[in-house]
C-alpha cells in the first residue's frame, strides 16, 4: 500500500508523524512545566512568601526589643526632687520611640494576618496558634507596658518592663522558629517531588523521541529510493541536459540504464529525438524557400502530439502568403497611375498585415496631400493668411511638394505681417523705429503709411514728455501745443491741457492754504465742494486745520491758567496725535519742570516765615534773660570766694584718705589671689571628677550595647540553627560579662555621681567666697580710685574756683556786651518777617490743585501772630513743631532696628 503513494502523500505523511510526535511531546512536556508550575508557585505563595513575613515579623520583634533597650542608652542624668542624680528619659527620644514600637505592633500585625490568610497545613495552624499566643504575651507584658512607660517618661518603670523582655522575647522567637523551620521542610518536600516528576518526565519524552526518530528513518529511506528510481538519472544531469535542450543544443547522447522505460531521463531523450525530426523538417521548407521552390511542404504524419500541429501550421502559414502577395500587386500598379484605390478593409496577421497597413498609408498620404491643398485654398478665401501644410505629416517628395506651396505663402504673406505687427505694438503703446526695408508695389505704400503713423505718434511723446518734465520742475502753467497735432490726436493733446486745468486749480488752493498754516496764520476750513483724491486732500486740510486749533485752544487755555495762578493745569494730550500729542506732552512735562521748583519755593517761604516768627520771638525772651544773667553773675562772683575756700580745705583731707585707701587696697588684693588659686583648685577637682563620670557613662552604654549585640548575636546563631550554637554560647558569655561590666558601672557611676555632686556644691560655695571676695577688691580699689579722684578733683577745683572767678568777670562784660546785640538780632528777626511775609504774597498767587490761596494765607497768619508774642508759652510750641519731623524719623528706624533684633 505504501508503495502506490506519491510523493508528495509520502511527505505529507511523514511531516504528519513529525507533528503528531512533537505535539505528543510538547504537550508532555506541556504537563510536566504545568505541575512544576503549580508546585513551584505552591512554594512561592506558601512557603517562601510565608517564610519572608515570618522574618519580617521576627526582624521587627527583634528591632522592638532593641529599640526598647536602647531607650536607656540616649537617657541623661537628672537630679531628683531630693537633689540627687538619677536617670531620666529624654522626652523626644521617648516620643519618637514610643511611635516607633506603635508602628512595629501594626506592622506585626499586618504581617502575621497576611501569613494566617495563606494555604495552612494542620501542623502549621498548631504551630500558628502557639507562636500567636507567645506573640501575644510579649505584646501585653512587654511592647505595650513599654510603651505606656515611655509615654510617662518613667525611666525605671521601663527599666523594670525591659528585665522582663528576654524570656518573653526567647518564648516568641522559638515558636516563631519552628514556624520558619516547618516552611523551609515544606518547601523541601515539595522540590523533591518536583525533581521526582522532571525525572519520570524526561524518560518517557526521550523513548517516544527514539520511536518516532526510527518510524521516520525507515520512511526517509524508502521514500529517497522510490525518488530515484523515478528520475532515472542524478538532478544535476536531468538538469544539465534539459538546460542543453532549451538551450538548441541537440547534439550530445543521453545514457540511460538498460531497463529504463519510464524514468524522467527517459522522457527526456525521447524530447531530443522528437525536437531533432522537427529541426530537420523546418530546414528542409527553408532550403526549398530559399531555391525558389514555394510549393515545397513538410510531412506532418512523422509528427505527434504539438509537434504535429506545428509542422501543419507551417504549411498552412505558406499557403496563406500567396493571396497577400497578389492583393499587394494590384494595389501598387493602381497608385502608380493616380487612381487611388480604396483602403485595404479585409483582415490579414503578421507581416502582411503590415503590407496591408504600408499600402493603406501610401493611399492616406495621397489623399492628405489633396485635403491640404483644398485647406490652404479656403484657408486664403478666408484670410487666415497664417494658414500652413504641415509638412510634417509626409515624407519624401510628398514633403517638398508641400514646403514649396508654403514658401510661396510666406513670401506673400511678410511684408503683412510687418504692418500688422506695427499695429499691434501702436495698440499696446510701444512707438517702434520707422521702417527702413525695401518693398515694392503695394507693399511700399503700405509702408510710408505706417511711417506717418510713427511720427504722429513720436509727437504726442514728445508733448506729453514736455508736461511731465515742467510738472518736476513745478511750472504747472505749461500746456502742450495743440496745432502741431491734427485729427484725433489734436483732441488728444487738448483733453489733457484741460485735465491739467482741473488738477492745477485744487493744488493751488492747498498750496495757499499750506502757506497761510506755515505763516502762523490759521485759515477757515474749505467749504468747496470737489470730487474723488481732491475731497481726499481737502478733507486732510480740514483736518490739519483742526488739529492746529487744537493745539492753539490749548495753548491759549495754559497761558489763561498760568495768567490765574492754576499752575497745576494741564492740556490733554489724549485729543492730539503724532508730532501734535508730543509738542502737547513735552510742554505737560515743562510745566511739571516748573512747578517743582514753585511748590518748593512756596513750602520754603512758608518754614522761613515760621522761623523768622520763632527767631523774633526767641530773641525777645533772649533779651529778658540777658539782662537776669547780669545780675546772677554778680551774686556768683560773691559766692565763688567762699566757696574757694571750702575746697582748699576738702584737698587737705581728701589727701589723708587716699594714704589710707590705698593700704587698704593692698590688703584686699593679696586676699583675692589667694581665693582665686583656692577656686581654680576645686575647679579642677570638679572637672577631674565629671570626666570620670562621663567615662563611666561610656563604659556603662559600651556594656549595654554589647548586652544588645549579644542578644542580636544569639538570635543569629539562634537562626543559623546547628552551626550556630557554638558561637550562641560565646555570645551568652558575652552578654554575661556585659551585664556584670554593666553592673559594675553602674555601682561606679553611683559613688562618682554622689562625689561629683559634693564636689561640685563645694566649689559652688568656693566660687561664690571667690566671687564675694573679687567684689570686696573691686569695690576697695575703687573707694581708693575715688579718693584719688576725689584728692586730684580738689586741686583742680582749689585752681578751677580762681579761673572761675576771672571767667565770672569776664562773663560780666561779654553779658552786657550780648545784651546790645540781642537787640540787634531782634531788629534784624523783624525785618526778615517782614521780607517773608512779601515773598510769601507773592508766591501765593501761584494755586496748586484742591488748593486756594486764601486758605494757604490764612493758614499762615496765626503763625505770624505766635511769632510776635514775648511769652514763654507762645515760643515753646513753636520750637516742639520745628523739631517733630526730626523726631519722627529717629523713631521709625529705632523701631525698624528693634524688629530687626
Amino acid at each position: 500500500m505504501f508503495s502506490k503513494l506519491s510523493v508528495g502523500q509520502r511527505l505529507a505523511g511523514m511531516l504528519g508523524l513529525a507533528i503528531i510526535v512533537a505535539t505528543a511531546l510538547t504537550g508532555w512536556g506541556l504537563y510536566g512545566l504545568s505541575a512544576s508550575r503549580d508546585s513551584l508557585k505552591s512554594v512561592y505563595e506558601d512557603r517562601l512568601l510565608a517564610e519572608a513575613g515570618l522574618r519580617d515579623i521576627a526582624e521587627n520583634l527583634l528591632k522592638a526589643r532593641t529599640h526598647i533597650n536602647g531607650a536607656f542608652v540616649d537617657a541623661e542624668i537628672v537630679l531628683n526632687t531630693d537633689k540627687k542624680p538619677a536617670h531620666a528619659l529624654k522626652a523626644g527620644v521617648a516620643a519618637e520611640e514610643v511611635k516607633y514600637l506603635e508602628e512595629k505592633i501594626a506592622t506585626i500585625h499586618k504581617l502575621w494576618g497576611d501569613f494566617i490568610a495563606t494555604n495552612l497545613t494542620p501542623e502549621e495552624k498548631t504551630l500558628a496558634a502557639k507562636f500567636a499566643e507567645s506573640n501575644g504575651k510579649f505584646e501585653a507584658e512587654i511592647l505595650l507596658p513599654s510603651i505606656e512607660q515611655l509615654g510617662a517618661n518613667n525611666y525605671d518603670g521601663l527599666r523594670k518592663v525591659a528585665e522582663k523582655t528576654e524570656a518573653a522575647y526567647i518564648l516568641a522567637e522559638k515558636d516563631l522558629d519552628a514556624l520558619v523551620k516547618l516552611q523551609l521542610d515544606v518547601a523541601d518536600d515539595e522540590y523533591k517531588a518536583a525533581a521526582a516528576r522532571y525525572e519520570n518526565t524526561r524518560l518517557v519524552s526521550m523513548a517516544v523521541l527514539a520511536v518516532a526518530i526510527a518510524i521516520l528513518l525507515m520512511i526517509g529511506f524508502s521514500l529517497i529510493r522510490f525518488i530515484a528510481r523515478a528520475l532515472g538519472a542524478e538532478p544535476d544531469q536531468i538538469n544539465t541536459a534539459a538546460t542543453r535542450i532549451a538551450a538548441g543544443d541537440l547534439g550530445f547522447a543521453i545514457a540511460l540504464k538498460a531497463d529504463d522505460r519510464s524514468s524522467a531521463m527517459a522522457a527526456l531523450s525521447g524530447l531530443q529525438n522528437n525536437v531533432k525530426l522537427l529541426v530537420a523538417d523546418a530546414g528542409m521548407l527553408s532550403q526549398a524557400a530559399v531555391d525558389g521552390r514555394l510549393a515545397t511542404r513538410a510531412d506532418a504524419n512523422q509528427h505527434q502530439g504539438d509537434f504535429r500541429n506545428i509542422v501543419e501550421g507551417v504549411n498552412a502559414t505558406l499557403d496563406a502568403v500567396i493571396k497577400p502577395l497578389n492583393v499587394a500587386a494590384n494595389y501598387v500598379d493602381r497608385i502608380s497611375k493616380g487612381d487611388i484605390p480604396a483602403k485595404i478593409t479585409d483582415t490579414y496577421n503578421g507581416d502582411f498585415n503590415t503590407i496591408k497597413n504600408n499600402l493603406n498609408t501610401c493611399i492616406d498620404a495621397v489623399n492628405s496631400l489633396v485635403a491640404e491643398a483644398k485647406n490652404l485654398e479656403k484657408a486664403a478665401i478666408e484670410g487666415r493668411l497664417a494658414t500652413r501644410a504641415d509638412a510634417s505629416q509626409y515624407q519624401g517628395d510628398f514633403r517638398k511638394v508641400v514646403e514649396g506651396v508654403n514658401n510661396c505663402l510666406d513670401a506673400v504673406i511678410g511684408p503683412l505681417n510687418v504692418a500688422a505687427d506695427y499695429v499691434d505694438k501702436f495698440a499696446n503703446g510701444i512707438i517702434p523705429p520707422a521702417i527702413s526695408d525695401q518693398y515694392h508695389g503695394d507693399f511700399n505704400v503700405i509702408k510710408d503709411n505706417l511711417n506717418s503713423c510713427v511720427h504722429a505718434l513720436n509727437s504726442l511723446v514728445a508733448d506729453a514728455n514736455l508736461l511731465s518734465q515742467a510738472a518736476a520742475e513745478g511750472k504747472l502753467s505749461t500746456r502742450a501745443d495743440a496745432s502741431k497735432h491734427w485729427g484725433d490726436y489734436r483732441k488728444v493733446v487738448e483733453g489733457v491741457n484741460a485735465t491739467l486745468d482741473y488738477v492745477i486749480g485744487p493744488l493751488n488752493v492747498a498750496a495757499d492754504y499750506v502757506e497761510h498754516i506755515s505763516k502762523g496764520n490759521i485759515p477757515v476750513r474749505i467749504t468747496d465742494n470737489y470730487n474723488g483724491d481732491f475731497n481726499t486732500i481737502k478733507n486732510n486740510l480740514n483736518q490739519c486745520i483742526d488739529a492746529v486749533n487744537r493745539l492753539v485752544s490749548d495753548a491759549n487755555m495754559l497761558a489763561q491758567a498760568a495768567d490765574e495762578g492754576r499752575i497745576t493745569t494741564r492740556a490733554d494730550a489724549s485729543q492730539h496725535q503724532g508730532d501734535f500729542r508730543k509738542v502737547v506732552e513735552g510742554v505737560n512735562a515743562t510745566l511739571e519742570t516748573i512747578v517743582e521748583p514753585i511748590i518748593a519755593v512756596k513750602n520754603a517761604v512758608e518754614t522761613i516765615n515760621t522761623a523768622a516768627g520763632e527767631i523774633s520771638s526767641g530773641n525777645s525772651d533772649l533779651s529778658s534773660r540777658t539782662e537776669q544773667q547780669a545780675s546772677s553773675l554778680e551774686e556768683t562772683a560773691a559766692s565763688m570766694e567762699e566757696l574757694a575756700s571750702t575746697v582748699k580745705q576738702n584737698a587737705d583731707n581728701a589727701k589723708q584718705a587716699n594714704q589710707l585707701a590705698l593700704t587698704a587696697s593692698d590688703v584686699a588684693v593679696r586676699g583675692g589671689e589667694v581665693v582665686a588659686e583656692v577656686v581654680s583648685t576645686m575647679s579642677a577637682i570638679n572637672t577631674s571628677a565629671k570626666k570620670i563620670e562621663d567615662i563611666i557613662s561610656v563604659i556603662d552604654g559600651i556594656a549595654f550595647q554589647t548586652n544588645i549585640l549579644a542578644l542580636n548575636a544569639a538570635v543569629e546563631a539562634a537562626r543559623a540553627g546547628e552551626q550556630g550554637r557554638g558561637f550562641a554560647v560565646v555570645a551568652g558569655e558575652v552578654r554575661n560579662l556585659a551585664q556584670r561590666s554593666a553592673s559594675a558601672a553602674k555601682e561606679i557611676k553611683e559613688l562618682i555621681t554622689d562625689s561629683v555632686s559634693k564636689t561640685t556644691e563645694g566649689t559652688r560655695q568656693v566660687e561664690n567666697a571667690g566671687n564675694t571676695m573679687q567684689e570686696v577688691v573691686t569695690s576697695v580699689k575703687r573707694v581708693a580710685d575715688i579718693i584719688s579722684e576725689i584728692a586730684a578733683a580738689s586741686v583742680e577745683q582749689s585752681t578751677g574756683i580762681n579761673q572761675v572767678n576771672t571767667a565770672v568777670t569776664s562773663m560780666d562784660e561779654a553779658t552786657q556786651q550780648n545784651a546790645a546785640l540781642v537787640e540787634q538780632a531782634a531788629a534784624a528777626a523783624e525785618s526778615l518777617v517782614e521780607q517773608a511775609n512779601a515773598l510769601s504774597d507773592v508766591v501765593s498767587v501761584f494755586k496748586l490743585e484742591g488748593e486756594g490761596s486764601q486758605n494757604r494765607r490764612a493758614s499762615k497768619s496765626p503763625m505770624r501772630s505766635a511769632s510776635t508774642g514775648s511769652g514763654h508759652a507762645s515760643h515753646k510750641p513753636a520750637l516742639k513743631v520745628v523739631a517733630t519731623p526730626v523726631a519722627v524719623v529717629k523713631n521709625g528706624t529705632n523701631d525698624g532696628d528693634w524688629e530687626e533684633f
